[in-house]
């Protein structure tokens, strides 16, 4: 895999964990001003593990940034067709884009394609659990035991001042 520093100059945004089979995939992505961007540039889907950039699965050219180019950082967009998508194969995969010269600017988070069914059941998978020790719980159920004598006391006064004035 070509590692290097110039990963950071395209950075994708808002990629979920998985996407519906056999609707088309809106990549939105960010140029950096690092980056100087080439009409021959474009984002590929790469299965995750790729070892070369002709390990894409399919690509799609990008819009050229015309004198954009070295000022701020610019958000894009591109789109790709339902067609050339993997098919819902429980495998994982992520955005590149790949410069005019063959080198990556940028990668995404992996992702998958997943019916809506089985996105359903992976929300049960993210649900918030809370792991704390029994000293906490003891110390928050102290806690709750004092506001509640404070509260009684409070109630116990209140009721022997009204019992004192009407008796």
């Amino acid at each position: 895999m070509e590692v290097s520093t110039t990963f950071a100059q395209v950075v994708f945004q808002n990629i979920p964990h998985s996407y519906t089979p056999n609707v088309p995939v809106t990549c939105c992505y960010t140029l950096t001003s690092a980056i100087q961007p080439n009409p021959r540039d474009w984002v590929g889907i790469f299965k995750v593990g790729w070892s070369n950039t002709k390990d894409y699965h399919t690509f799609v050219w990008v819009e050229p940034s015309v004198g954009l180019e070295g000022q701020e950082p610019v958000m894009k967009q591109v789109i790709f067709t339902t067609y050339y998508l993997p098919k819902d194969d429980a495998e994982f995969y992520q955005f590149c884009y790949v410069d005019s010269t063959g080198l990556v600017r940028g990668a995404s988070t992996p992702f998958c394609f997943k019916t809506p069914e089985e996105q359903s059941t992976d929300s049960l998978e993210n649900d918030l659990l809370i792991i704390t020790t029994q000293e906490k719980v003891d110390q928050r159920e102290r806690e709750d035991t004092r506001r509640d004598e404070k509260h009684l006391r409070s109630s116990l006064a209140m009721l022997e001042v009204l019992q004192l004035d009407s008796g």
